[in-house]
């Protein structure tokens, strides 16, 4: 009797010891810490399974961050700790001083420390000194003459020629604008703005201004600046726009 007994403690205590192996080898505990730069998922496919037969193979994909994955898996990602952030761009301000271009016959405002270029008796052109994002900006400015025929929709026709012209060199991406009125010097004209990717990667943004002057002339201007700071030098040639005048 005694012996009977003791066989049915030991054989109790046998099954409470691997009872509890069992649970502590079950797997990833709960609330265990989960590494970075990666998702979590909670899945009924062992249910999905059950349903289907043995031969159900759950068809595969890949999440936002190129983990593969199984469809019908509901995701809970996490956000990598390393994901890239961009970098902003700070504001530039600039101070003016007048310009004069005699064989032009115009003067104007622009940044002070900027190259001025007066080598090309037909234009002057103006370059920042400092780059950024790798590109200096620079503002062409050209006055032409033209034929007494010629009318604002060959101006239309220029600026979409000039336009033609720097982007077809270089670029590995072009973009323009649709083309809209503007004034200079108190004329009509039209503008378009553009935008490019040279090879390297570097963005540059620029605008081509075209106006009917009196005299069987036109003046142009085109701005090319870097991409990331087009606002900066838009404000450049809103300047420049406001402070050009006749001499």
């Amino acid at each position: 009797m005694k012996r009977m007994l003791f066989a049915a403690v030991l054989l109790a205590l046998l099954v409470a010891l691997a009872g509890c192996t069992s649970s502590e080898n079950s797997g990833i505990k709960e609330g265990a810490a989960v590494p970075p730069s990666v998702s979590v998922y909670r899945s009924n496919q062992g249910a999905a399974q059950q349903d289907q037969g043995t031969d159900y193979q759950p068809s595969t994909g890949r999440d936002t961050y190129g983990n593969s994955v199984q469809v019908g898996a509901t995701p809970i990602p996490i956000d990598p700790v390393d994901m890239p952030t961009p970098t902003p761009r700070p504001s530039l301000t600039f101070e003016y001083g007048a310009v004069s271009a005699d064989r032009l016959g115009i003067s104007f405002e622009a940044p002070q420390g900027w190259y001025v270029d007066m080598s090309d008796s037909s234009m002057v052109v103006l370059t920042d000194p400092n780059a950024y994002d790798g590109f200096n900006a620079n503002m062409t400015i050209r006055i032409q003459n033209v034929s007494s025929d010629y009318n604002l929709s060959d101006v239309k026709e220029e600026v979409r020629a000039m336009l033609k012209e720097i982007g077809q060199y270089n670029f590995i991406e072009w973009s323009t604008s649709t083309l809209d009125d503007r004034t200079l010097m108190n004329r009509d004209g039209y503008y378009a703005n553009y935008r490019g990717t040279y090879y390297d990667g570097t963005v540059v943004r620029g605008r081509v201004m075209v106006a009917l002057l009196d005299g069987n002339r036109i003046i142009t201007v085109h701005m090319a600046a870097p991409g990331w700071f087009n606002e900066s030098y838009m404000n450049v040639v809103a300047h420049f726009r406001d402070t050009l005048r006749a001499l």
